[in-house]
């Protein structure tokens, strides 16, 4: 069974285990791809925000001979241009994770496994198929964004040769703007590149979690217990509820027969009741105790056997009896009233 073809989607419950393990359809090309298109994007503002006053910072550090530790104002001005990338940073790689899994933690992946150090599984893991696929994807992923990056620097040749004759301050700008087009064209590469790789992960995940039909009937009878069990242990409960209802006859007003198959007992209280309500009822050999407890308590007994069929099959035991019924049941406790009243 263990070799059984697994063709079956995954249960939220094998779903739920494999996230215990750490096991999730994940891609770290997304965390790597949106962390650095977002720092690239976060540059502008960085060099707005604090990137001038740190460059001024260093060049009057460096005309000061002999101070070889940094200055107050130079380390706040490294604060203030590190600041919103150190924050952009964080909040992109958690914003980027949760994205594909959601927000969870789990401590399995943290604990010891000899098979990380086996050898013969580490000689099988290199030489796998996903191996294969994993460095297929990384060379060609290196090959894109090299070709961009090389294309994106041909067409700002002309601005950096442009930039590098003029003194440092006035050079930063349009610098910093080709770094900033490079960086721009790579990230959104690199960013496709990384959905088309979650996607394959995705599926990949779903092909790793599938189960056998064997996995699905033993799941369900971990689950549900086994079926022959159950519905045993239904029968038995069923049979005991009936048992109990026969002890309930004692207070019935009448017991419907059919006289031999079916026995119905029922019970009407006009100041309780709206309608006349079935106390037990049984077929077969609980039919029989029903007649017995009935002559056992002197609960009168009425053949009359299409009311108690239709009663059998139609009113559970604690229910009232349907509208449909009220005629015929009305002409049976007449009967048992007057033949109390003639008792009397």
């Amino acid at each position: 069974m263990a070799d059984e073809e697994r063709t079956e989607q995954a249960t939220p419950r094998k779903r739920q285990e494999a996230r215990k393990k750490g096991q999730v359809a994940r891609s770290t090309e997304i965390n790597g791809a949106a962390l650095f298109l977002g720092l690239v994007l976060l540059l502008p503002v960085s060099m707005r925000w604090g990137g001038e006053r740190l460059l001024t910072a260093f060049q009057q550090q460096m005309m000061q001979a002999g101070m070889m530790r940094p200055s107050d104002a130079m380390l706040l001005s490294a604060l203030a241009f590190l600041a919103p990338l150190l924050a952009g940073a964080f909040l992109i790689a958690l914003v980027a994770n949760a994205m594909q899994v959601g927000i969870y933690l789990t401590a399995q992946p943290l604990q010891p496994d000899l098979n990380r150090i086996n050898p013969v599984r580490g000689f099988q893991r290199l030489f796998s198929q996903r191996s294969a696929v994993e460095l297929l994807k990384a060379v060609l992923k290196f090959g894109l964004i090299a070709w961009v990056a090389w294309r994106t620097l041909q067409a700002e040749t002309e601005r950096l040769v442009f930039a590098g004759q003029l003194p440092m301050p006035h050079a930063l700008a349009p610098m910093t703007d080709a770094l900033y087009q490079v960086g721009l064209r790579v990230g959104a590469l690199w960013l496709v590149l990384a959905i088309i790789d979650y996607l394959y992960q995705r599926w990949d995940f779903e092909k790793t979690i599938r189960m056998s039909r064997y996995e699905l009937k033993e799941e369900y009878k971990q689950m549900e217990g086994d079926p022959y069990l159950r519905a045993k242990i239904r029968q038995k409960m069923q049979e005991a509820a009936k048992q109990r209802s026969v002890q309930d006859v004692r207070r019935a007003d009448v017991v419907v027969t059919n006289p031999v198959t079916y026995a119905v007992a029922l019970r009407y209280d006009r100041a309780t009741m709206s309608a006349p309500r079935v106390v037990a009822k049984g077929k077969g050999w609980l039919a029989q105790r029903i007649r017995e407890e009935a002559l056992r308590w002197h609960v009168p007994i009425v053949p009359n056997p299409p009311l108690a069929r239709s009663l059998y099959a139609q009113v559970d035991i604690g229910d009232e009896i349907p509208s449909t019924l009220y005629q015929a049941v009305a002409e049976v406790l007449a009967y048992v009233y007057r033949l109390r009243r003639g008792r009397q």
